[in-house]
């Protein structure tokens, strides 16, 4: 079937579960970065090394999220996802309480593996039900708005880690933390699931969901296969995200090198990197969405070009925040352009995978994209991170961690690379349409 002439609008309704989606991914960053925030109170408390660290914050946390994101992508296509973000988050939210007794390495991998389970439910079926509430035109306003809660609650993370960490301690903010996630999650019960296809524009086809709900995972993963194969702009989007996501997972050693190797004391940096964070973080996503919407009705290369000059512009100060002294006024301004550039990511780089996918593989798609940013640029780069650093504290180089950190941001400067070809395959696309 085909949608009727007329534009559809998104309703009242729609702004209301938008806000609630934000509201739930607030509480999934700061569950997910609780642990980055306290990470020298808890690389000294368990004993851990950088390499253990790096392994929790990157590829024991990713590598189920990622995985299981496809899974659970694919589920989104099929199942009432509200519902499915409930379950998501009573299971992550239990586990974030579990972190928070942990006495060693083994007992904390084991609660941040499903954590990872229990995340990766929430993306994919919040960005699929974006897509069904919002016409194209503001998909990428509203999913930069969804994508609000990653610099709110990451910010809100080293805030807590800040202010309340000295009051009650580090494992008490993950028992309240979890707590809290387990009340939210009865509000999702409540919530209508989105007729799908709802907001496609006239003629396109809506009616093909119905094959993939009925259908096996071998047809949906040659169904995914067949669309990133035949759609280059989609392919290099998420080549892009893979390199874009490295410094962000080199990102968990943050507060640890601020204290390490830049002189502030523990705690000391946590709320004002917060604060930070939460203000240049949230104007990045926010007018990410906006600015990409903006940019793709009035020039070529859609939003992906737009991401793509903004990085272009922003990188010379993200190399020299790696070598100024905290005293220097230029601190503080790479860390917020690095801030925001990045949390501009979310909203066209979403929007434009969602533009790119058919209908009825939008959840899945949406789990493949977090497998690329998560799985290979936020697990490898945490990962290497914590490796480097130690092989760099063993053979007596000055200042490890920042050499490991800064291997990190040359390694991302190949993201705008990719999503300038993504834009000109997307030009291509228009031109033989």
């Amino acid at each position: 079937m085909h949608r009727s002439l007329e534009q559809p609008q998104a309703s009242p309704k729609a702004t209301g579960i938008l806000l609630f989606l934000l509201l739930l991914n607030i509480l999934n960053m700061v569950d997910r970065t609780l642990i980055t925030s306290f990470g020298t109170a808890i690389i000294t408390d368990l004993g851990l090394s950088d390499s253990q660290f790096g392994l929790l914050t990157g590829p024991i946390f990713v590598f189920f999220y990622s995985i299981m994101g496809l899974f659970m992508g694919a589920l989104a296509d099929r199942v009432h996802r509200p519902r499915l973000i409930a379950a998501g988050l009573v299971l992550w939210s239990a586990l974030t309480a579990v972190s928070g007794v942990a006495k060693n390495f083994a007992q904390i991998g084991v609660a941040r593996l499903f954590i990872g389970v229990g995340e990766s439910a929430m993306a994919p079926s919040a960005i699929s039900m974006i897509s069904d509430m919002f016409p194209k035109a503001k998909r990428g306003t509203a999913t930069g708005i969804y994508y609000l809660g990653v610099p709110l609650g990451a910010g809100a993370s080293f805030i807590v880690a800040g202010i309340l960490g000295p009051m009650i301690g580090w494992r008490n903010c993950f028992l309240l933390l979890g707590g809290l996630g387990l009340v939210l999650a009865l509000v999702l019960l409540f919530i209508k699931d989105p007729e799908r296809g709802a907001m496609e524009e006239k003629g396109t086809e809506v009616d093909q969901q119905e094959s993939l709900i009925g259908g096996n995972w071998r047809s949906i993963v040659s169904d995914v296969f067949q669309v990133v194969k035949s759609t280059p702009a989609l392919a290099w989007t998420m080549v892009g995200a893979v390199f874009l996501h490295i410094p962000l997972g080199a990102g968990q050693f943050a507060i640890v090198w601020l204290e390490r190797e830049r002189g502030f004391g523990i705690g000391e940096i946590s709320a004002t990197y917060g604060l930070v964070y939460i203000i240049f973080g949230t104007a990045g996503t926010f007018l990410g969405g906006i600015l990409s919407d903006w940019y793709q009705a009035r020039y070529r290369g859609g939003r992906v070009r737009f991401l793509a000059l903004l990085m272009l512009a922003v990188t010379p100060l993200l190399i020299l925040f790696r070598f100024v002294e905290p005293s220097s006024a230029l601190f503080y301004i790479g860390m917020a352009a690095g801030m925001f550039s990045v949390s501009s990511f979310y909203g066209p780089a979403f929007s434009t995978v969602q533009d790119l996918t058919p209908v009825r593989l939008r959840g899945v798609m949406t789990g493949l994209l977090l497998v690329a940013c998560n799985l290979l640029g936020l697990g490898i780069g945490a990962m290497m991170t914590g490796v480097l650093s130690d092989v760099f504290s063993a053979n007596n180089i000055f200042e490890p961690l920042t050499k490991a950190l800064l291997t990190a941001d040359i390694l991302s400067a190949a993201a705008p690379v990719s999503f300038i070809i993504a834009s000109i395959y997307l030009e291509k696309m228009k031109a033989r349409a």
